[in-house]
């Protein structure tokens, strides 16, 4: 019975296609920066993690050279296996989960034909896909294979072509397992993953557990990551300091969500120890996958989803900062020359005031200066009674959490910042006191620093920008060029490389130097 119905859905691939869908497979090839056979492997695990598995198993089969994947998560019912097998379908949906729509699968049929087995309830079924030609990918129903032992799951199975390919080495697979989902492997990040993963999730290559290396000889921290006025943690990070240089893709602090690592390196974080070759770790923030793009590879750059992004980074740093200075890694304070820095800061806050309209993304990136026009906004107060709802959005005003003085701000007023603040309603379900205060202007400092090591002529770090000293453009300002528009330039350049994807970081320079240049 479901084999007849599958033979139904497979007469539609035997129509030729207009697509060229070879290519199509080698474009998405393209957007993902590590190589295909790693990205395969990841995507499989990725997709595996999203139907919520309690283990993933590697099945390394030399004999026929087949690399089997399975996992016992939910499986696939018939609509979704079909589904399956369309190269150009798109199903994950952002904010959901870190897989992308099959794509591990898929990619597989560059390199081999690729057999799949699931289970969801009473359905039960296997197919094999190829790459017949440019035009065509069919796919047939088989006979299953019983790779899935429990009630449900799912087994990819690719038989590679090349006998010599990397995804045929048990050690490959249990380094990109490592590289790649380290948070999953190591019980510290439970505390945050556990609520994600209720039942646990254990990996096997060949029936041999993964798990981590031993770490190298050094220091070893973990922290907490807080956002906004959330009581629970909504991160947590590991950081660990070695006693002799690291490899290049195990140095920096890598940033994932769902136990996925995006990225790694310290551009991101926006903070530089004193050693970088020395320092790894991994911080985990699962709120980030809302703004993963499509393929869940790297983050989107759309103002909003940056302005999150920001958000978040910044309670990273707040995180992360005691941890390196513990460890002797934070680089001493450099200049901040009063009479240098202040009127240069207060003619960036005129220019800042008015590009922020343009250029809201770059909002969270910076400090908050009072005083400013009134503004009003409710407390969280669990002594008060009920006087609003939560909603989101929210802007920086003056005034402590307990609503006296200018405090360090507090993010009560509406305002386009993410984050929650509660709203007077009169369905009231939240505690809270009414609050007045004044919006805090966006603020940047600026400090000079000296390090030949730099190649940037300035760089950003928490709120600050640091004018690079050493740089041969700034040795030339005692010949004649102005110090002051020196600064702004470099200020703008820094900044223009924090805007959102699509926006000419030319054109912000031009704007902000004619701002600045417009200005008393």
């Amino acid at each position: 019975m479901v084999l007849n119905k599958l033979r139904e859905l497979t007469r539609k691939e035997d129509r030729e296609t207009r697509v060229n869908l070879k290519h199509l497979l080698e474009d998405i090839r393209d957007s993902y920066p590590c190589t295909l056979e790693e990205t395969i492997l990841v995507e499989l695990v990725a997709n595996a993690l999203d139907a919520q598995p309690s283990e993933i198993r590697f099945l390394v089969n030399r004999k026929n050279d087949t690399l089997t994947v399975t996992d016992n998560g939910s499986g696939m019912n018939q609509g979704q296996l079909e589904n399956y097998h369309d190269i150009a379908a798109t199903t994950k949906v952002r904010g959901k989960g870190i897989g992308f729509a099959g794509v591990g699968a898929k990619l597989s049929l560059l390199i081999a034909a690729v057999t799949t087995e699931t289970k969801y309830r009473t359905f039960h079924a296997s197919t094999k896909w190829w790459l017949e030609n440019e035009r065509r990918a069919p796919w047939k129903p088989v006979s299953a294979k019983a790779n899935v032992k429990g009630e449900s799951g799912t087994a990819v199975s690719i038989a590679l072509q090349n006998a010599e390919s990397p995804l045929l080495n048990p050690e490959f697979v249990r380094g990109v397992m490592q590289r790649h989902f380290y948070p999953l492997l190591d019980s510290e990040f439970n505390i945050i993953l556990g609520n994600l993963y209720n039942r646990g999730i254990k990996f096997y290559v060949n029936d041999a557990p993964i798990s981590l290396e031993p770490a190298q000889a050094g220091e070893y921290r973990s922290f907490l990551v807080h956002q906004g006025r959330r009581k629970r943690p909504s991160g947590i990070g590991i950081i660990q300091k070695s006693g002799k240089e690291l490899p290049e893709d195990s140095r920096g602090i890598a940033i994932s969500t769902y136990g996925k690592v995006i990225k790694r390196g310290w551009d991101w974080v926006g903070i530089t120890p004193r050693n970088p070759a020395l320092i790894t770790g991994v911080v985990e923030m699962p709120a980030l996958s809302e703004i993963l793009t499509t393929n869940k590879a790297d983050f989107l750059r759309d103002a909003a989803s940056l302005n999150k992004y920001y958000s978040y980074r910044k309670a990273i740093q707040a995180a992360l900062l005691p941890v390196l200075k513990k460890l002797g890694e934070i680089i001493p304070p450099t200049e901040r020359p009063e009479k240098k820095v202040r009127p240069l800061e207060k003619e960036v806050e005129h220019v800042l005031d008015d590009m922020l309209r343009d250029f809201p993304e770059l909002s969270p990136l910076l400090g908050r200066k009072s005083p400013g026009e009134p503004a009003y906004g409710v407390l969280p107060d669990e002594k008060a009674p009920p006087i609003g709802r939560v909603e989101e959005g929210v802007e920086s005003m003056s005034g402590t959490e307990g609503g006296e003085g200018e405090g360090g701000g507090v993010d009560i007023a509406p305002g386009s910042n993410p984050g929650e603040r509660i709203e007077p309603d009169p369905e009231a379900a939240e505690k809270g006191k009414l609050h007045e205060g004044r919006k805090r202007h966006p603020s940047l400092m600026v400090g000079y620093e000296d390090d030949p090591s730099l190649q940037e002529v300035g760089r950003f770090r928490e709120n600050t920008v640091w004018i690079n000293k050493s740089h041969p453009a700034y040795k030339k300002v005692g010949q004649g060029i102005s110090e002051k528009y020196y600064a702004h330039v470099a200020i703008a350049l820094v900044l223009s490389g924090h805007l959102e994807e699509g926006k000419s970081p030319l054109d912000f320079i031009n704007q902000y130097l004619k701002l600045w240049g417009e200005g008393n």
